[in-house]
């Protein structure tokens, strides 16, 4: 067990192999409280909630992660070589721009885009593209088709930052990604693949909610709805959780 110093700590076997990972910690008490059954609080350090109890039987942990990157490699550091857990999967928020997306919407993630500098001290110049887990990339897919969620799948970007001034510099550097392909933009998904990319056998995926867009303004979510906003997203992730527990048990 780590220092209470860390961000998480519980006692061995606390924690499920499969750990769902919102950055808002009130969201991860909003899915135990209505998604889980026999929930069980095994973490409140440094307000980061983390719960575990039962999805159809399946034994599920969502761990509040916090936001950015470096909070997310932290947590998932923590996770994988203190509790052994396994399966690590994102839920949360990102913008779009992209046309056929629309606030509300489900995205999945293949790959992750970085205008962070946060893993610059691992790779210097050195590009190294972080994927997600085909496995739970085609069980989250899959989850989704059999329960009539729509979801978008493609490349996402990642940025440590929530507030660019982008308006003071030319297009170029305030966004080098804009005019290329991606459904989605957030905060924590490259850090989460390159925490993962680490170990073997350990796998991720990230799937958020489009919270904002930058086309379709009106469609905002206001941050007092997007705990309950967000059901199909915290759907397919149980689904997805109930189905590599199940093939695992085949």
């Amino acid at each position: 067990m780590r220092l209470i110093e860390d961000m998480i700590c519980t006692e061995p076997g606390a924690i499920a192999e499969t750990v769902l990972l919102p950055g808002d910690p009130l969201r991860a008490k909003y899915l135990a409280e209505n998604f889980l059954e026999d929930s069980v609080c095994y973490n409140t350090t440094r307000g980061m909630f983390g719960y575990t109890g039962y999805y159809k039987g399946t034994k599920v942990s969502v761990q509040g992660s916090g936001m950015g990157t470096s909070c997310i490699m932290e947590c998932a550091y923590q996770l994988i070589e203190d509790y052994g857990c396994k399966n690590l999967i994102r839920i949360g928020t990102c913008g779009s721009g992209d046309p056929d997306v629309h606030v509300g919407d489900t995205i999945l993630s293949t790959a992750s885009t970085s205008v962070s500098n946060n893993t610059v001290p691992e790779f210097g110049n050195y590009d190294f593209v972080p994927t997600g887990s085909f496995e739970l990339i085609k069980a989250a897919y899959d989850s989704a088709k059999e329960n009539g969620i729509p979801v978008h799948v493609g490349v996402t970007g990642c940025t440590d930052a929530l507030y660019e001034e982008r308006d003071k510099l030319p297009t170029w550097i305030s966004n080098p990604m804009g005019g290329y392909d991606q459904v989605g933009g957030e905060m924590e998904g490259t850090g989460l693949f390159v925490a993962v990319s680490k170990y073997p056998g350990i796998r991720a995926a990230l799937l958020v909610t489009c919270s904002d867009h930058q086309i379709y303004r009106d469609e905002d979510t206001p941050l007092a709805q997007r705990e309950t906003a967000y059901r199909n997203m915290m759907k397919v992730a149980l689904e997805t959780a109930h189905r590599i527990d199940s093939e695992r048990r085949s």
